[in-house]
Protein backbone atom coordinates (compact mmCIF):
# COMPACT_ATOMS: atom_id res chain seq x y z
CA UNK A 1 0.00 0.00 0.00
CA UNK A 2 1.51 3.79 -0.73
CA UNK A 3 2.28 5.59 2.46
CA UNK A 4 -0.95 7.81 2.49
CA UNK A 5 0.42 10.14 5.29
CA UNK A 6 -2.91 10.46 7.30
CA UNK A 7 -4.14 11.17 3.77
CA UNK A 8 -3.19 15.16 4.32
CA UNK A 9 -1.90 15.52 0.49
CA UNK A 10 -5.25 14.55 -0.48
CA UNK A 11 -7.15 16.46 2.06
CA UNK A 12 -4.77 19.55 1.18
CA UNK A 13 -5.56 19.82 -2.27
CA UNK A 14 -9.00 19.46 -2.32
CA UNK A 15 -9.33 21.67 0.50
CA UNK A 16 -7.45 24.15 -1.75
CA UNK A 17 -9.81 23.10 -4.84
CA UNK A 18 -13.21 22.53 -3.50
CA UNK A 19 -13.88 23.19 0.20
CA UNK A 20 -14.78 26.45 1.85
CA UNK A 21 -13.94 26.28 5.31
CA UNK A 22 -16.55 27.34 8.01
CA UNK A 23 -15.46 29.75 10.77
CA UNK A 24 -14.38 33.10 12.72
CA UNK A 25 -11.17 34.08 14.64
CA UNK A 26 -12.95 32.74 17.51
CA UNK A 27 -13.49 35.67 19.00
CA UNK A 28 -17.35 37.39 17.45
CA UNK A 29 -18.32 39.71 14.75
CA UNK A 30 -16.21 42.93 14.36
CA UNK A 31 -18.67 44.77 13.15
CA UNK A 32 -20.59 44.70 16.18
CA UNK A 33 -16.95 46.26 18.37
CA UNK A 34 -18.51 49.13 18.68
CA UNK A 35 -21.99 48.02 19.44
CA UNK A 36 -22.89 48.90 22.97
CA UNK A 37 -26.12 46.45 22.61
CA UNK A 38 -24.31 43.83 21.29
CA UNK A 39 -24.66 40.89 23.65
CA UNK A 40 -21.24 39.22 22.88
CA UNK A 41 -18.66 42.20 22.50
CA UNK A 42 -17.11 41.26 25.72
CA UNK A 43 -15.36 38.63 23.96
CA UNK A 44 -13.81 41.04 21.45
CA UNK A 45 -12.40 43.57 24.72
CA UNK A 46 -13.21 42.39 28.42
CA UNK A 47 -13.43 45.42 29.47
CA UNK A 48 -16.38 45.94 27.41
CA UNK A 49 -20.28 45.02 29.25
CA UNK A 50 -23.26 45.16 26.66
CA UNK A 51 -26.37 47.51 27.84
CA UNK A 52 -28.10 44.32 29.00
CA UNK A 53 -27.26 40.76 30.47
CA UNK A 54 -28.13 37.60 28.74
CA UNK A 55 -28.24 33.62 29.23
CA UNK A 56 -27.92 31.69 26.28
CA UNK A 57 -29.93 29.01 24.09
CA UNK A 58 -26.83 25.89 23.85
CA UNK A 59 -25.33 26.52 19.89
CA UNK A 60 -27.80 29.22 18.40
CA UNK A 61 -27.46 32.18 21.04
CA UNK A 62 -23.61 32.75 19.45
CA UNK A 63 -22.57 31.13 16.13
CA UNK A 64 -19.42 32.47 14.01
CA UNK A 65 -18.59 30.93 10.49
CA UNK A 66 -15.20 32.33 8.68
CA UNK A 67 -13.42 31.98 5.76
CA UNK A 68 -9.85 34.04 4.95
CA UNK A 69 -7.88 33.08 1.79
CA UNK A 70 -5.42 35.00 -0.98
CA UNK A 71 -6.78 31.96 -3.64
CA UNK A 72 -10.20 30.96 -4.47
CA UNK A 73 -11.58 28.47 -7.10
CA UNK A 74 -11.08 30.72 -10.11
CA UNK A 75 -7.40 29.93 -9.54
CA UNK A 76 -7.90 26.08 -10.11
CA UNK A 77 -11.05 25.39 -12.25
CA UNK A 78 -10.71 27.23 -15.50
CA UNK A 79 -13.52 27.30 -18.50
CA UNK A 80 -12.68 25.40 -21.52
CA UNK A 81 -11.42 27.61 -24.57
CA UNK A 82 -13.15 24.24 -27.12
CA UNK A 83 -16.45 23.51 -25.50
CA UNK A 84 -18.61 26.07 -24.12
CA UNK A 85 -20.04 25.74 -20.61
CA UNK A 86 -17.49 22.97 -19.42
CA UNK A 87 -14.94 23.30 -16.78
CA UNK A 88 -11.49 21.69 -16.50
CA UNK A 89 -8.76 21.82 -13.78
CA UNK A 90 -5.41 23.47 -14.13
CA UNK A 91 -3.75 20.67 -15.52
CA UNK A 92 -5.31 20.52 -19.01
CA UNK A 93 -3.57 20.96 -21.62
CA UNK A 94 -5.56 23.67 -22.84
CA UNK A 95 -5.03 25.98 -19.75
CA UNK A 96 -1.94 27.97 -20.19
CA UNK A 97 0.96 27.48 -17.22
CA UNK A 98 1.85 31.15 -17.06
CA UNK A 99 -2.00 32.15 -17.12
CA UNK A 100 -1.95 29.59 -14.00
CA UNK A 101 1.01 29.89 -12.09
CA UNK A 102 1.16 34.09 -12.37
CA UNK A 103 -2.42 33.94 -10.94
CA UNK A 104 -0.87 32.45 -7.45
CA UNK A 105 0.61 33.90 -4.35
CA UNK A 106 4.21 32.99 -3.27
CA UNK A 107 2.49 31.13 -0.46
CA UNK A 108 -1.29 30.22 -1.07
CA UNK A 109 -3.42 30.39 2.32
CA UNK A 110 -6.73 29.37 3.29
CA UNK A 111 -7.56 29.41 7.10
CA UNK A 112 -11.36 28.56 8.39
CA UNK A 113 -12.36 29.09 11.73
CA UNK A 114 -15.78 27.80 14.09
CA UNK A 115 -17.23 29.08 17.37
CA UNK A 116 -20.28 28.62 19.04
CA UNK A 117 -21.75 28.83 22.61
CA UNK A 118 -22.60 25.54 24.37
CA UNK A 119 -23.44 27.99 27.27
CA UNK A 120 -23.19 31.70 27.77
CA UNK A 121 -24.29 34.03 30.36
CA UNK A 122 -23.61 37.25 31.17
CA UNK A 123 -24.86 40.34 33.76
CA UNK A 124 -24.06 43.21 35.56
CA UNK A 125 -22.94 42.82 39.42
CA UNK A 126 -20.40 42.83 42.08
CA UNK A 127 -19.36 46.62 40.89
CA UNK A 128 -18.69 45.77 37.22
CA UNK A 129 -19.92 43.18 34.48
CA UNK A 130 -19.68 39.50 34.59
CA UNK A 131 -19.94 36.48 31.86
CA UNK A 132 -19.60 32.70 32.09
CA UNK A 133 -18.94 31.16 28.79
CA UNK A 134 -18.88 27.35 27.55
CA UNK A 135 -17.78 27.63 23.67
CA UNK A 136 -16.06 25.08 21.49
CA UNK A 137 -13.89 26.55 19.26
CA UNK A 138 -11.96 25.09 15.56
CA UNK A 139 -9.41 26.75 13.35
CA UNK A 140 -8.01 25.35 10.45
CA UNK A 141 -5.81 26.54 7.70
CA UNK A 142 -3.19 25.17 5.28
CA UNK A 143 -0.72 27.01 3.34
CA UNK A 144 0.81 25.20 -0.31
CA UNK A 145 3.79 27.10 -1.93
CA UNK A 146 3.23 28.87 -5.59
CA UNK A 147 6.02 26.25 -6.88
CA UNK A 148 4.20 22.88 -5.72
CA UNK A 149 1.65 23.84 -8.56
CA UNK A 150 4.58 25.28 -10.91
CA UNK A 151 5.92 22.32 -10.90
CA UNK A 152 2.85 20.06 -11.30
CA UNK A 153 1.91 21.72 -13.96
CA UNK A 154 4.97 22.45 -15.74
CA UNK A 155 6.56 19.13 -15.21
CA UNK A 156 9.78 20.71 -17.09
CA UNK A 157 13.39 20.60 -16.19
CA UNK A 158 13.83 22.55 -13.00
CA UNK A 159 14.77 23.66 -9.80
CA UNK A 160 11.47 23.96 -6.91
CA UNK A 161 11.70 25.30 -3.62
CA UNK A 162 8.52 23.67 -1.98
CA UNK A 163 9.24 24.65 1.93
CA UNK A 164 6.79 26.52 4.24
CA UNK A 165 4.32 23.83 2.95
CA UNK A 166 1.31 23.33 6.13
CA UNK A 167 -1.60 21.91 7.01
CA UNK A 168 -2.61 22.56 10.74
CA UNK A 169 -6.06 21.92 13.09
CA UNK A 170 -6.92 22.64 16.17
CA UNK A 171 -10.30 21.95 17.87
CA UNK A 172 -11.13 22.45 21.76
CA UNK A 173 -13.37 23.61 24.00
CA UNK A 174 -13.03 27.32 26.23
CA UNK A 175 -14.08 27.54 29.68
CA UNK A 176 -13.64 31.30 30.66
CA UNK A 177 -14.99 33.48 33.02
CA UNK A 178 -14.72 37.45 33.11
CA UNK A 179 -15.25 40.49 34.48
CA UNK A 180 -14.62 44.20 33.51
CA UNK A 181 -15.13 47.39 36.46
CA UNK A 182 -15.10 50.67 36.00
CA UNK A 183 -11.61 52.22 37.69
CA UNK A 184 -12.74 55.87 37.04
CA UNK A 185 -15.17 57.76 35.49
CA UNK A 186 -12.82 57.44 32.30
CA UNK A 187 -10.92 53.88 32.28
CA UNK A 188 -12.14 50.31 32.67
CA UNK A 189 -10.28 47.55 32.29
CA UNK A 190 -11.38 43.70 31.80
CA UNK A 191 -9.98 40.66 31.54
CA UNK A 192 -10.90 36.78 31.09
CA UNK A 193 -9.65 33.40 32.76
CA UNK A 194 -9.59 30.52 30.69
CA UNK A 195 -9.38 26.41 31.11
CA UNK A 196 -9.13 24.86 27.73
CA UNK A 197 -9.65 21.45 27.05
CA UNK A 198 -8.33 20.05 23.63
CA UNK A 199 -10.12 18.05 21.67
CA UNK A 200 -8.25 17.36 18.17
CA UNK A 201 -4.83 18.29 17.04
CA UNK A 202 -3.39 17.67 13.46
CA UNK A 203 -0.49 19.94 12.37
CA UNK A 204 1.88 18.42 9.02
CA UNK A 205 4.50 20.84 8.43
CA UNK A 206 7.35 20.51 6.04
CA UNK A 207 10.28 23.16 6.09
CA UNK A 208 12.43 22.15 3.95
CA UNK A 209 11.29 20.38 0.72
CA UNK A 210 12.96 20.83 -2.71
CA UNK A 211 12.84 19.29 -6.25
CA UNK A 212 15.23 18.76 -8.58
CA UNK A 213 13.37 17.74 -12.47
CA UNK A 214 15.27 16.28 -15.35
CA UNK A 215 14.65 14.90 -18.74
CA UNK A 216 15.14 11.21 -16.83
CA UNK A 217 14.04 11.22 -13.49
CA UNK A 218 12.98 13.91 -10.61
CA UNK A 219 14.96 13.99 -6.97
CA UNK A 220 12.75 15.12 -4.19
CA UNK A 221 14.54 15.83 -0.63
CA UNK A 222 11.80 16.59 1.82
CA UNK A 223 11.93 16.93 5.49
CA UNK A 224 9.25 17.77 7.69
CA UNK A 225 6.73 15.83 10.37
CA UNK A 226 3.21 15.31 10.60
CA UNK A 227 1.70 14.74 14.26
CA UNK A 228 -1.93 14.28 15.63
CA UNK A 229 -3.83 14.27 18.69
CA UNK A 230 -6.71 12.29 18.55
CA UNK A 231 -6.54 9.06 20.53
CA UNK A 232 -4.81 7.06 18.10
CA UNK A 233 -1.67 5.83 16.66
CA UNK A 234 0.15 5.97 13.20
CA UNK A 235 0.22 2.15 11.77
CA UNK A 236 3.16 0.51 10.24
CA UNK A 237 3.80 -1.81 7.23
CA UNK A 238 5.13 -5.46 7.78
CA UNK A 239 8.84 -5.22 8.89
CA UNK A 240 9.41 -1.46 8.43
CA UNK A 241 8.72 2.14 9.86
CA UNK A 242 6.81 3.07 7.01
CA UNK A 243 3.52 4.69 8.01
CA UNK A 244 0.90 2.81 6.54
CA UNK A 245 -2.30 4.81 8.45
CA UNK A 246 -3.46 5.69 11.43
CA UNK A 247 -5.89 3.81 13.84
CA UNK A 248 -7.50 4.28 16.55
CA UNK A 249 -8.61 7.61 16.82
CA UNK A 250 -11.65 8.48 19.47
CA UNK A 251 -13.35 11.28 20.73
CA UNK A 252 -12.50 12.56 23.84
CA UNK A 253 -9.37 14.95 25.81
CA UNK A 254 -6.58 14.75 24.50
CA UNK A 255 -4.90 18.09 25.60
CA UNK A 256 -5.22 20.51 28.23
CA UNK A 257 -4.30 24.41 28.86
CA UNK A 258 -5.15 27.77 30.08
CA UNK A 259 -5.46 31.48 28.15
CA UNK A 260 -6.41 34.64 29.26
CA UNK A 261 -7.92 37.51 27.83
CA UNK A 262 -6.83 41.53 28.98
CA UNK A 263 -8.71 44.73 27.68
CA UNK A 264 -9.25 48.11 28.57
CA UNK A 265 -10.99 51.25 27.46
CA UNK A 266 -10.56 55.08 28.17
CA UNK A 267 -13.56 57.34 27.21
CA UNK A 268 -13.36 61.16 27.42
CA UNK A 269 -15.96 62.90 28.97
CA UNK A 270 -14.90 66.40 29.08
CA UNK A 271 -13.38 69.28 26.91
CA UNK A 272 -12.78 69.23 22.90
CA UNK A 273 -12.46 65.27 23.20
CA UNK A 274 -16.02 65.05 24.88
CA UNK A 275 -17.05 61.75 22.65
CA UNK A 276 -13.84 60.16 22.23
CA UNK A 277 -13.55 56.67 23.67
CA UNK A 278 -9.84 54.30 23.14
CA UNK A 279 -10.06 50.81 23.52
CA UNK A 280 -7.56 47.83 23.46
CA UNK A 281 -7.60 44.00 24.10
CA UNK A 282 -4.85 40.99 23.74
CA UNK A 283 -7.08 37.92 23.54
CA UNK A 284 -5.90 34.28 23.64
CA UNK A 285 -2.67 34.75 25.12
CA UNK A 286 -2.19 31.03 26.34
CA UNK A 287 -1.55 27.57 25.31
CA UNK A 288 -2.36 24.15 24.96
CA UNK A 289 -0.69 20.78 25.53
CA UNK A 290 -1.58 17.83 23.83
CA UNK A 291 -1.03 14.70 25.17
CA UNK A 292 0.17 11.28 23.63
CA UNK A 293 0.42 12.93 19.93
CA UNK A 294 1.48 10.51 16.99
CA UNK A 295 4.46 11.72 15.81
CA UNK A 296 5.93 10.71 12.36
CA UNK A 297 9.01 12.14 10.35
CA UNK A 298 9.97 12.97 6.57
CA UNK A 299 13.90 13.03 6.66
CA UNK A 300 15.41 10.85 4.09
CA UNK A 301 19.17 10.11 4.08
CA UNK A 302 18.82 10.69 0.39
CA UNK A 303 16.67 12.22 -2.36
CA UNK A 304 13.06 9.98 -3.19
CA UNK A 305 13.57 9.62 -7.08
CA UNK A 306 9.48 10.23 -8.19
CA UNK A 307 8.70 9.14 -11.60
CA UNK A 308 6.17 12.07 -12.32
CA UNK A 309 1.97 12.96 -12.72
CA UNK A 310 0.90 10.27 -14.92
CA UNK A 311 -1.97 10.22 -17.12
CA UNK A 312 -3.23 13.97 -16.64
CA UNK A 313 -4.21 14.83 -20.24
CA UNK A 314 -7.67 15.96 -20.61
CA UNK A 315 -9.47 13.76 -24.00
CA UNK A 316 -13.00 15.73 -23.40
CA UNK A 317 -14.70 12.30 -22.70
CA UNK A 318 -18.02 12.28 -20.75
CA UNK A 319 -16.68 9.98 -18.38
CA UNK A 320 -13.08 12.13 -17.21
CA UNK A 321 -15.12 14.64 -14.82
CA UNK A 322 -13.44 17.00 -12.62
CA UNK A 323 -14.09 14.58 -9.78
CA UNK A 324 -11.55 12.27 -12.17
CA UNK A 325 -9.05 14.57 -12.68
CA UNK A 326 -8.72 15.11 -8.90
CA UNK A 327 -8.30 11.82 -8.16
CA UNK A 328 -5.95 11.43 -10.79
CA UNK A 329 -4.19 14.52 -9.23
CA UNK A 330 -4.10 13.56 -5.64
CA UNK A 331 -3.28 9.84 -6.71
CA UNK A 332 -0.46 11.07 -8.26
CA UNK A 333 0.83 12.40 -5.16
CA UNK A 334 1.22 9.88 -2.88
CA UNK A 335 4.55 9.59 -3.79
CA UNK A 336 6.11 12.61 -2.86
CA UNK A 337 6.08 11.84 0.43
CA UNK A 338 7.75 8.92 2.63
CA UNK A 339 6.35 9.39 6.41
CA UNK A 340 8.34 7.25 8.92
CA UNK A 341 6.94 6.45 12.12
CA UNK A 342 8.33 7.72 15.44
CA UNK A 343 6.31 7.22 18.05
CA UNK A 344 4.09 9.38 20.88
CA UNK A 345 5.13 12.56 22.38
CA UNK A 346 3.28 15.53 24.01
CA UNK A 347 3.24 18.45 22.12
CA UNK A 348 2.91 22.63 23.63
CA UNK A 349 1.31 24.97 21.22
CA UNK A 350 -0.27 28.65 21.57
CA UNK A 351 -3.25 29.75 20.55
CA UNK A 352 -2.46 32.57 18.48
CA UNK A 353 -2.93 35.41 20.13
CA UNK A 354 -5.35 38.25 18.75
CA UNK A 355 -5.34 41.87 19.18
CA UNK A 356 -8.17 44.29 18.60
CA UNK A 357 -7.42 47.75 19.31
CA UNK A 358 -10.22 50.60 18.22
CA UNK A 359 -11.21 54.31 18.51
CA UNK A 360 -14.49 55.54 18.37
CA UNK A 361 -16.00 59.19 17.96
CA UNK A 362 -19.86 59.91 19.24
CA UNK A 363 -21.20 62.62 16.84
CA UNK A 364 -21.85 65.47 18.95
CA UNK A 365 -25.31 66.73 17.13
CA UNK A 366 -26.69 63.01 17.65
CA UNK A 367 -24.97 60.77 20.38
CA UNK A 368 -26.47 57.75 18.66
CA UNK A 369 -24.23 57.39 16.05
CA UNK A 370 -20.62 57.09 16.17
CA UNK A 371 -17.69 56.15 13.79
CA UNK A 372 -14.84 54.16 14.36
CA UNK A 373 -11.81 52.59 13.65
CA UNK A 374 -10.46 49.53 14.44
CA UNK A 375 -7.11 47.24 13.79
CA UNK A 376 -7.97 43.71 14.29
CA UNK A 377 -4.36 41.31 13.94
CA UNK A 378 -4.16 37.66 14.40
CA UNK A 379 -0.19 36.09 15.30
CA UNK A 380 -0.32 32.42 14.68
CA UNK A 381 2.47 31.17 12.40
CA UNK A 382 2.13 31.10 8.67
CA UNK A 383 -1.93 32.21 9.12
CA UNK A 384 -1.24 35.60 10.84
CA UNK A 385 -3.27 38.67 9.29
CA UNK A 386 -3.71 42.18 9.81
CA UNK A 387 -7.13 44.24 9.23
CA UNK A 388 -8.44 47.33 9.43
CA UNK A 389 -11.95 48.48 10.09
CA UNK A 390 -14.12 51.37 9.08
CA UNK A 391 -17.64 51.46 11.10
CA UNK A 392 -20.70 53.51 11.52
CA UNK A 393 -23.22 52.60 14.54
CA UNK A 394 -26.35 53.72 14.80
CA UNK A 395 -28.95 53.08 17.54
CA UNK A 396 -31.96 54.65 16.62
CA UNK A 397 -33.74 53.28 19.46
CA UNK A 398 -32.92 51.64 23.20
CA UNK A 399 -33.39 48.64 21.91
CA UNK A 400 -32.16 48.13 18.06
CA UNK A 401 -28.51 48.85 16.76
CA UNK A 402 -27.25 48.69 13.31
CA UNK A 403 -23.57 48.65 12.19
CA UNK A 404 -21.36 49.02 8.59
CA UNK A 405 -18.49 48.24 8.40
CA UNK A 406 -15.69 48.49 5.84
CA UNK A 407 -12.47 46.30 5.70
CA UNK A 408 -9.34 45.67 4.10
CA UNK A 409 -6.81 43.14 5.21
CA UNK A 410 -3.81 40.59 4.45
CA UNK A 411 -6.36 38.10 1.90
CA UNK A 412 -8.32 41.27 0.43
CA UNK A 413 -11.16 44.03 1.44
CA UNK A 414 -14.51 43.87 2.22
CA UNK A 415 -17.82 45.40 3.64
CA UNK A 416 -20.13 43.97 6.52
CA UNK A 417 -23.22 44.80 8.15
CA UNK A 418 -25.15 44.48 11.57
CA UNK A 419 -28.56 44.16 12.58
CA UNK A 420 -28.85 43.67 16.60
CA UNK A 421 -32.22 43.89 18.69
CA UNK A 422 -31.91 43.41 22.26
CA UNK A 423 -35.85 43.48 23.78
CA UNK A 424 -36.62 42.71 27.29
CA UNK A 425 -36.29 39.28 27.46
CA UNK A 426 -35.22 38.65 23.94
CA UNK A 427 -32.27 39.29 21.40
CA UNK A 428 -31.34 38.13 18.41
CA UNK A 429 -28.49 39.60 16.33
CA UNK A 430 -27.11 38.33 12.66
CA UNK A 431 -24.27 40.00 10.75
CA UNK A 432 -21.28 39.79 8.35
CA UNK A 433 -17.43 41.08 8.64
CA UNK A 434 -17.27 39.91 4.94
CA UNK A 435 -20.37 39.03 2.61
CA UNK A 436 -19.31 36.11 -0.09
CA UNK A 437 -18.42 37.62 -3.34
CA UNK A 438 -19.01 35.87 -6.29
CA UNK A 439 -20.04 32.27 -5.61
CA UNK A 440 -20.28 29.18 -7.69
CA UNK A 441 -23.52 26.61 -7.91
CA UNK A 442 -22.31 25.13 -4.72
CA UNK A 443 -21.63 28.48 -3.22
CA UNK A 444 -17.89 28.05 -3.67
CA UNK A 445 -16.41 31.78 -3.59
CA UNK A 446 -14.67 32.17 -7.08
CA UNK A 447 -12.30 35.10 -6.27
CA UNK A 448 -11.14 34.37 -2.97
CA UNK A 449 -12.08 32.38 0.16
CA UNK A 450 -13.21 35.85 2.25
CA UNK A 451 -16.57 34.77 3.99
CA UNK A 452 -18.06 35.35 7.00
CA UNK A 453 -21.35 34.84 8.81
CA UNK A 454 -22.81 35.70 12.64
CA UNK A 455 -26.15 35.10 14.12
CA UNK A 456 -27.54 34.12 17.76
CA UNK A 457 -30.74 34.00 19.87
CA UNK A 458 -30.84 34.15 23.36
CA UNK A 459 -32.76 35.92 26.56
CA UNK A 460 -32.05 39.27 27.17
CA UNK A 461 -31.67 40.00 31.01
CA UNK A 462 -32.62 43.01 33.32
CA UNK A 463 -33.56 46.63 32.22
CA UNK A 464 -30.98 47.98 29.80
CA UNK A 465 -27.95 50.10 31.55
CA UNK A 466 -27.84 53.12 29.72
CA UNK A 467 -24.55 54.42 28.14
CA UNK A 468 -23.40 58.32 26.62
CA UNK A 469 -24.82 57.83 23.35
CA UNK A 470 -28.32 58.13 24.83
CA UNK A 471 -29.44 61.90 24.73
CA UNK A 472 -29.66 62.96 28.52
CA UNK A 473 -29.31 65.99 30.85
CA UNK A 474 -28.39 63.69 33.91
CA UNK A 475 -24.27 63.12 33.80
CA UNK A 476 -22.83 59.96 32.37
CA UNK A 477 -21.55 58.81 35.55
CA UNK A 478 -24.80 58.80 37.23
CA UNK A 479 -26.94 57.47 34.90
CA UNK A 480 -24.57 54.29 34.39
CA UNK A 481 -24.71 53.75 38.46
CA UNK A 482 -28.81 54.10 37.97
CA UNK A 483 -28.56 51.21 35.31
CA UNK A 484 -26.42 48.91 37.36
CA UNK A 485 -28.31 49.45 40.80
CA UNK A 486 -31.79 48.62 38.74
CA UNK A 487 -29.99 45.41 36.88
CA UNK A 488 -28.50 43.77 40.05
CA UNK A 489 -31.94 44.70 42.20
CA UNK A 490 -33.57 42.52 39.02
Amino acid sequence: MKNSFFGFKRAALLIVLLTLFSGVSAQALRTGYFTDGYLFRYRLNPAFSSTRGHFALPVISNMNLESMGNVGLSNFIFHSSTEKGKLQTFMHPDVSADDFVNGLMDNNIITGNMDFSILSTAFHAWGGFNSIDITFRSTTGIALPRDLFRFMKVVGNGEYNISEMNFHTRNFADISLGHSRKVNESLTLGGRLKVLLGLAYADASFSDMHLSASDEKWEIMARGSVDVALGGRFTTENGSDLVDSYEGASLGLHGIGAGVDLGATYAFNKGVLKGLTLSAAVNDLGFISWKKTAHSEIAPDAPYVFDGFKDMSVNGESNNTIDDQLEDITNDLEDFFVLKERGVKNITEGLGAKVNAGVEYEMPFYRRLSVGLLYSGCFDKVYTYNQGSLVVNCSPVDFLDIAVSGRVNTYGSGFGLMLNLHAPGFAFYVGSDCFMNKVNKQFIPINNMNSHISFGVCFALGKAKVKSKVKTNVPVEVVENVGLEESVAQ
